[in-house]
């Protein structure tokens, strides 16, 4: 078995600072998150894509599948928003075994109030500091790097 080639001198620089980047634009997001609405990323992450559902609804293995989480993580994420009365689970009306986390009213709210301060947040800690052409490229990468882990070529 041949031995992997690790990294040369520059790419193992830019490797330290792409996981220290990363590492600070999540702490900063997770850190507003927490202060100003007491919920994670995560928790963000799901309402907003119950947000854009078609009425904000999605069963739970899509959700899981789009946000790449296993599925008692999303289940115990659920219990808690929903004990907040932001989602709720309906039972699938023809599928015993599904079910759907289900965007509330109240939740929707809290999101659309919430929404601003979180872009803010994600201006400040993704876009600001990067040129237009930069902030372009960054999203070129992170696409070829998201095709490439879910095995799609173009």
């Amino acid at each position: 078995m041949q031995e992997s080639r690790w990294l040369s001198d520059d790419q193992l620089r830019a490797w330290v600072r792409y996981l220290g980047a990363q590492t600070l634009v999540q702490r900063a997001l997770e850190r507003h998150l927490h202060e100003n609405a007491g919920i994670s990323h995560a928790e963000y992450e799901i309402l907003t894509r119950l947000d854009a559902a078609p009425d904000r609804r999605m069963r739970m293995g899509e959700l899981a599948a789009v946000l790449f989480s296993p599925g008692s993580r999303l289940n115990y994420r659920i219990t808690r928003l929903a004990g907040l009365g932001w989602v709720r689970r309906e039972q699938h009306p023809t599928d015993r075994r599904g079910l759907y986390a289900v965007l509330t009213a109240e939740g929707a709210e809290f999101l659309h109030r919430l929404a601003p301060g979180y872009r803010r947040a994600v201006h400040e800690s993704v876009v600001a500091p990067l040129t237009d052409d930069e902030f372009a490229e960054l999203g070129r990468i992170s696409r070829k790097l998201f095709q490439h882990h879910l095995g799609r070529g173009d």
